[in-house]
């Protein structure tokens, strides 16, 4: 199972990210975000201070934490938003391998 074990590096949109194969790819994760803009809360992403908040989560997918923000019988509450391990792997480009 392929999981995020190091954020490399992190720059507006793009996210270098190692994997626990030894290989380091870099996601752009600002088409990601634009396919997301239907969930409140998600355009805060775009803010680079927030942006740079990204973590890794437990099963290894990238993860910046209550992002997402809904209001349900009047309370607001906040949820994570996160990218799979396997995503952003797939969807990512090489950068180094070891």
């Amino acid at each position: 199972m392929i999981r995020v074990i190091e954020i490399v590096k992190s720059s507006p949109y793009f996210l270098q990210c190692k994997f626990n194969n030894g290989v380091i790819k870099e996601l752009d994760v600002k088409p990601i975000i634009e396919h997301h803009l239907h969930l409140n809360g998600v355009e805060d992403l775009l803010n680079e201070t927030v942006f740079n908040k990204v973590k890794i989560g437990e099963f290894g997918e990238i993860v910046w934490v209550e992002i997402v923000k809904t209001v349900q019988d009047g309370k607001e509450i906040k949820w994570d938003y996160d990218i799979s391990p396997e995503f952003a792997y797939q969807n990512s480009t090489f950068v180094v391998a070891s």
